[in-house]
């Protein structure tokens, strides 16, 4: 994948609590700044999906010892 370069602008202080944070951990701040957007979106279709789920949920629960029954699974 060919990497491409994007501009962030942040206030003084979160820019000093990210140095704090990648001193400590020794992390980069590319690899912090791509770990952290990627974690956002994927909270963002995580979210997507349960809202999606829900609306078709009809209300059935099942207990562990049912699912184990059908499954054939001994407990």
């Amino acid at each position: 994948m060919t990497a491409k370069r994007k501009s962030l602008r942040m206030n003084e202080d979160l820019s000093k609590a990210i140095d704090q944070y990648l001193e400590v951990t020794g992390e980069s701040f590319n690899s912090f700044a791509e770990e952290a957007m990627a974690e956002k979106i994927e909270d963002l279709i995580d979210l997507k999906d349960y809202s999606e789920a829900a609306k078709k949920d009809d209300g059935s629960r099942y207990s562990v010892k049912d699912v184990a029954k059908k499954l054939s699974i001994e407990l």
